[in-house]
């Protein structure tokens, strides 16, 4: 994700899920990195991997609680539109394949949000995943 109030918007606006000429929705106050393409990908592998290097983290919980809107990409022309959210995906392995990869010591949990929705393919990298705790009334 990334905020419209952050350093790397205000750079590559670009960079996120949208529809050009079209209002780009905030969920959480956020927009959704664009995986589909090469350069955001590249950028989140090696700046995700200088801030685990950084410290002796053996733990990550990954939320994805924010939900894809406009899901659209300014790389790729109008006609290949339709291959957007597919190939989100598969950047997302792709940096999961190498942060995984690189810190095979780092359990990375992920977090399936909202609806315990979770993606079976994301548990080869991620082999843990939370979903909320549904209290139920008179239940403790």
């Amino acid at each position: 994700m990334v905020s419209k109030n952050s350093e790397l918007y205000r750079k590559h606006p670009d960079w996120c899920l949208h529809v050009p000429n079209r209002p780009r929705s905030e969920g959480r106050n956020q927009l959704v990195l664009d995986y589909s393409r090469q350069d955001v990908c590249d950028y989140m592998i090696e700046t995700i991997s200088n801030v685990l290097a950084s410290a002796p983290i053996t733990y990550v919980k990954w939320d994805m609680n924010r939900h894809m809107t406009e899901i659209g990409s300014a790389a790729l022309p109008p006609e290949r539109q339709r291959e957007t959210a597919h190939r989100y995906m598969l950047g997302l392995y792709r940096v999961m394949d190498e942060i995984t990869s690189r810190f095979p010591h780092i359990l990375f949990e992920s977090c399936s949000g909202g609806g315990g929705r979770f993606d079976p393919g994301i548990l080869y990298y991620m082999p843990q995943t939370t979903s909320p705790k549904r209290i139920e009334p008179g239940v403790a």
